[in-house]
């Protein structure tokens, strides 16, 4: 198999003064990690053990205090990451929100559209185009989220939590999405705290705990 990206020694704390308590915290110490093309990593952890941290990390939005990462088939470019939080134009229709993502990944028009229609079809969503966002229940938006991150063509995807907030068939078509792009060769790391969604999707389960990636 094919490495995609590997973490050595990776590590992250957080100072008193940023923190409530006053107290420092190591979030990540001595983290490593070997990730291949085509695998879904799924990452469980209890609340702030630094799942977010880790994938912030990976994905460029959050500096290392120190370790290397290594993308040895994945171009920075080629990372879409989703944090947990909705990243979404409230005021706007599912497809200008997409079509503002589309651009941001200097898509041309030619190719945003097909690319918005395949997605929101995948996702159950066809007909919704022109719906503004505030319009959309919970578990569409977590899907229109999802659809944003999947406007390029990544080579691994970063994933906190997508299903959480969903209904069961909003969870299943963001599974299902999921596997397709694991099919195409895509790898994928995601966090969640639905064991038994780790268990069904993912080709490894690991824990972290105390700073460190453990086998589940």
């Amino acid at each position: 198999m094919e490495e995609l990206l590997e973490i050595r020694d990776l590590r992250k704390g957080y100072r008193g003064k940023c923190r409530k308590g006053g107290e420092d915290r190591a979030v990540l110490s001595g983290l490593s990690l070997r990730l291949f093309r085509g695998e879904i990593l799924g990452i469980r952890g209890r609340n702030g053990a630094g799942k977010s941290t880790l994938l912030q990390i990976i994905a460029a939005v959050r500096k290392p205090d120190s370790g290397e990462l290594l993308y040895r088939g994945a171009e920075k470019r080629g990372i879409s990451y989703l944090p947990q939080e909705l990243s979404l134009y409230e005021e706007l229709t599912v497809s200008e929100n997409l079509h503002f993502y589309g651009a941001a990944l200097s898509l041309r028009a030619e190719q945003i559209r097909p690319r918005c229609r395949w997605l929101l079809d995948r996702l159950g969503l066809s007909g919704r185009e022109k719906n503004l966002v505030s319009e959309l229940s919970g578990g569409m938006k977590r899907r229109v989220h999802l659809a944003s991150a999947l406007m390029g063509t990544p080579e691994l995807l970063l994933l906190d939590e997508p299903t959480v907030g969903s209904d069961d068939e909003s969870a299943e078509r963001i599974l299902a999405l999921i596997r397709h792009f694991r099919e195409r060769g895509s790898a994928v790391i995601l966090t969640s705290h639905r064991s038994g969604e780790l268990d069904e999707l993912c080709d490894r389960v690991m824990t972290l705990e105390s700073g460190r990636l453990l086998e589940a």
